[in-house]
C-alpha cells in the first residue's frame, strides 16, 4: 500500500514540476525583458491546456509591454472567464481598459475594485481621472475626497483636486496646491501650479521665492524662468523681468509669451530699441495680439518710423474692437430688454448703436421705426426710419434677405402707406 502511495505522489509531482518549471521560466523571461518569447511560450502553454492565472497574467503583461493593448485585453478576458473572482486579473484588465480609452469598462472594473477594498487609493485615483475626462465633476471630487480621506498626504490626490477646483474657478484650489508644495517642495508640478495661481490671484510677489527655489534645483528650467520673469513683470520690476525672459531665450525658449513680455518690459524701462527687437519677433509669431501691436507702435513712435508706428497703433485699435456683427447683436439684445421694460428712449438708442455697429443689421432699423411709430407716436420720424429699413434691404445681397426679412418688409411697406395717409389727413 505504501509503495502504491509513493508511486502516486511521484506521478503527481512529475505532472506538477513541468508546470512549475514553465511558470518559473516565463517569469524569468518576463523580467529579463524578452517579451516576445513570453508571448510565444505562454500562448503554447495555453493551447496545451494550461489554465494557470500566472500564465495568462504574464502573457497579458508582455502584450501590454509591446503596446498590444487589444491583445492584452483579449487574454485577460479569456483568463477571467476561467478565474472570474481573481482580483489581480481584474486590476490588470482595468488598467488595460483605461489605457485603451474604454472608460466605460474601466470605470466598471475600478468600481468593482473599490467595492471589494474601499481603501484602494490607486483605483479611486483612476475613477477620478475617468470622471474628470467625462466631465462628471461631482464624481471626480467625490473620488478625490475618498483618496484624501484615506491618505491626506497623497500627492496625486492633492494635485488632481487642485486642478479640478482651478478649472472651475474655485479659490480653494490654492489650498490643495499649497499643501502639495509644502509636503513635496521639490515637486515641480506643485510648485508651478502654486506659483501660477499666486500670480492669477494678484499676489505675484508670493510666486517669486517659489520660482527662485525651483531654479536653484534646476537651473535650466525654461518654465520657471518665464514664470519668474512674469512675476517680476506683474510686480512692476521690468529690469528683473527682462533678465529672466532673456535667460529663458538663452535656454532655447522661442515662445511669443517670452518675447512679448520681454519687449513690454524693455518698453517700461524706456529701452525702446530692445523693445522693438523683441516685439517685432512677437508680432511675427502672433499677428493678432492687440497688446503687442500697441507697445510696438508706442516704441516705434520714439523713432523716425512714424508711419510704421501708426500702422501698429491702428492695428491694435482694430484688434481690440469686437466683430461688428457681434457688437451689433449685443446692442440689439440690450435694446430688446429695454423695449420689453417699456424704456423706449433707451431701447431706441441701443438699436441705433446696433445699426451704427453693423449696417447689415436691418432689423435694428425696423425696431427703431416700430418704437417711434407704436410707442412714442412720432409718425413722421417713424416713416423716415421705415423707409431707411426698406433702403437697407435693397442694399443687402439677395441671399442675406431672410424669409423673416421679406415678411417684415411687407408689414413695413403697408405701414408706410398707412402712415402717409394718416399724415396727409392730419394735414401735417
Amino acid at each position: 500500500m505504501k509503495v502504491l502511495y509513493r508511486t502516486f505522489c511521484l506521478l503527481a509531482l512529475c505532472q506538477i514540476l513541468p508546470v512549475l518549471s514553465a511558470q518559473d521560466n516565463l517569469t524569468e523571461l518576463y523580467y529579463s525583458g524578452d517579451y516576445r518569447q513570453v508571448i510565444d511560450l505562454s500562448s503554447q502553454q495555453i493551447e496545451s491546456g494550461d489554465t494557470a492565472v500566472n500564465t495568462y497574467y504574464l502573457k497579458a503583461l508582455a502584450e501590454s509591454q509591446y503596446g498590444q493593448t487589444g491583445a492584452s485585453i483579449a487574454t485577460l478576458q479569456q483568463a477571467m472567464a476561467i478565474h472570474p473572482d481573481n482580483a489581480r486579473l481584474l486590476r490588470m484588465i482595468a488598467v488595460q481598459y483605461f489605457e485603451a480609452g474604454d472608460y466605460v469598462k474601466a470605470n466598471q472594473s475600478y468600481t468593482l475594485l473599490v467595492q471589494d477594498d474601499s481603501t484602494d487609493v490607486s483605483s479611486w485615483l483612476k475613477l477620478a481621472d475617468i470622471a474628470s475626462f467625462r466631465q462628471h465633476n461631482e464624481k471626480t471630487i467625490e473620488a478625490l475626497n475618498q483618496v484624501l480621506r484615506i491618505d491626506s498626504m497623497n500627492l496625486s490626490g492633492l494635485m488632481k483636486m487642485g486642478d479640478i477646483l482651478y478649472r472651475h474657478n474655485n479659490s480653494d484650489a490654492i489650498v490643495y496646491y499649497q499643501k502639495a508644495f509644502i509636503l513635496y517642495p521639490d515637486n515641480q508640478n506643485a510648485a508651478y501650479a502654486l506659483g501660477n495661481l499666486h500670480i492669477q490671484a494678484k499676489e505675484a510677489w508670493k510666486c517669486i521665492p517659489i520660482c527662485e527655489y525651483m531654479l536653484r534645483l534646476d537651473t535650466t528650467s525654461i518654465k520657471f524662468s518665464k514664470l519668474l520673469g512674469y512675476a517680476y513683470y506683474k510686480i512692476a520690476d521690468p529690469q528683473a523681468a527682462v533678465r529672466y525672459f532673456e535667460y529663458a531665450n538663452q535656454l532655447g525658449d522661442s515662445t511669443v509669451f517670452a518675447f512679448k513680455f520681454k519687449g513690454i518690459s524693455h518698453y517700461l524701462r524706456t529701452d525702446f530699441e530692445s523693445a522693438i527687437t523683441s516685439l517685432q519677433i512677437a508680432t511675427v509669431k502672433d499677428s493678432l495680439d492687440a497688446e503687442i501691436h500697441f507697445f510696438l507702435g508706442a516704441s516705434l513712435a520714439t523713432t523716425k518710423a512714424k508711419k510704421e508706428a501708426m500702422y501698429h497703433l491702428n492695428r491694435s485699435l482694430k484688434l481690440m474692437q469686437p466683430d461688428p456683427s457681434i457688437l451689433s447683436r449685443i446692442y440689439s439684445e440690450q435694446g430688446n430688454i429695454k423695449r420689453l421694460e417699456m424704456e423706449y428712449e433707451e431701447a431706441f438708442s441701443l438699436y441705433e448703436q446696433a445699426w451704427e455697429a453693423d449696417t447689415t443689421n436691418a432689423m435694428s432699423l425696423y425696431f427703431m421705426a416700430s418704437i417711434l411709430d407704436n410707442s412714442m407716436r412720432r409718425s413722421k420720424e417713424a416713416l423716415v426710419v421705415y423707409q431707411r429699413y426698406i433702403d437697407a434691404l435693397e442694399n443687402l445681397p439677395e441671399k442675406e434677405e431672410s424669409s423673416q426679412g421679406i415678411s417684415v418688409r411687407a408689414i413695413v411697406e403697408d405701414r408706410i402707406v398707412t402712415l402717409k395717409e394718416e399724415i396727409f389727413f392730419r394735414d401735417e
